[in-house]
């Protein structure tokens, strides 16, 4: 996939760049609409509400990759090693964001047989 950058300060998302042009009006420029939040501006009173596992999955995939996946598996199972069931819940609740039927094999390898 390619990127293509393309100026905020185009004559083509100029508002009224004709008027403006002939000195009618001054030049007033569309603003890119953005999500992200203003500095100091506290999420919940935009209405807006991060999951924070979420958070934590894209976190973990920014670090992993592609194989972010099976090293959220290999950490829920060291949790679980550890007999550390939240931790274990959290990772595999990471691997169900990444790939279902993964974390589906991994919870059934944690049933009693």
């Amino acid at each position: 996939m390619s990127v293509r950058f393309a100026s905020a300060n185009h004559p083509v998302r100029r508002l009224g760049w004709r008027a403006a042009g002939r000195g009618l009006i001054a030049p007033a420029l569309a603003r890119a609409a953005n999500d992200n939040l203003r500095a100091g501006v506290v999420a919940a009173t935009q209405g807006v509400l991060f999951d924070p596992l979420l958070s934590d999955a894209l976190r973990h995939f920014a670090v992993h990759g592609l194989a972010a996946a099976e090293a959220a598996v290999e950490l829920a199972a060291e949790a679980r090693s550890r007999d550390d069931a939240d931790a274990r819940d959290h990772w595999l609740a990471v691997v169900r964001m990444f790939d279902r039927r993964m974390a589906a094999r991994f919870d059934c390898d944690l049933l009693p047989g």
